[in-house]
């Protein structure tokens, strides 16, 4: 486990390439989002993705992902004008929405699950790997399932030093503020649900009810 000390608001390009290189090589990165520290790898890597399971002692629970921008995002689910109208307000930022899987990502992601968990992270660090890598990466929190949430780079590498499996990277930005973790809406239920009321505070009615009304005037 290697842990290497990056610039929080101004990654230095070097170090970010070698967070690259170990994601395509099939490794585990723990890196840093606006809400918390995260366990990234490449989200097109079948193996990869068991790894995490492996790493967090997770089981049957989806995994969440992280997107460079919205044409990105596009590529693996797709957006209603609800989705739509949440992501021009709240990208980049703590709103994650699970949103219709096109089935362009490996199943694990999912676990069965219709809908995919995407974000943009307004984080300079998590930014620089989902955008280097042009696919997405995972953003798990970087602990065991069921553990405290970690807000540094030196709590990660404790919390893992003395398990089996460990990630192979740590970029240590520091200590980053405690904040709540991002909000997450679910656009496959019917209606779109709020299933964690986390950073965004969003009443979903007062977003929908203007589109529904557009929507009536077009018909």
């Amino acid at each position: 486990m290697e842990i290497l000390r990056i610039n929080r608001t101004h990654p230095q390009p070097d170090l970010i390439k070698r967070a690259l290189g170990v994601l395509m090589a099939g490794g585990i990165v723990a890196y840093p989002t606006e809400t918390a520290y995260g366990l990234a790898v490449d989200a097109s890597n079948e193996e990869a993705i068991g790894k995490i399971f492996v790493v967090k002692r997770r089981v049957q629970k989806p995994l969440p992902v992280l997107v460079a921008n919205l044409t990105m995002a596009k590529r693996y689910v797709t957006f209603d004008a609800l989705a739509s109208q949440l992501v021009k307000k709240h990208w980049p930022g703590a709103l994650t929405l699970i949103l219709p899987f096109r089935n362009t990502l490996p199943s694990a992601l999912i676990l069965g699950k219709p809908g995919l968990a995407v974000r943009q992270s307004s984080q300079p660090v998590a930014h620089a790997l989902v955008s280097g890598l042009d696919r997405p990466i995972t953003c798990t929190s970087a602990n065991i399932s069921g553990k405290g949430v970690l807000y540094s780079g030196q709590e990660v590498m404790r919390h893992f030093q003395t398990e089996p499996i460990q990630p192979d990277l740590i970029l240590d930005a520091g200590e980053i503020p405690e904040e709540p973790p991002s909000t997450i809406i679910d656009c496959t239920a019917t209606p779109p649900s709020i299933t964690r009321q986390g950073s965004i505070t969003i009443a979903l009615k007062a977003v929908a009810n203007p589109l529904r009304s557009k929507a009536k005037k077009k018909a």
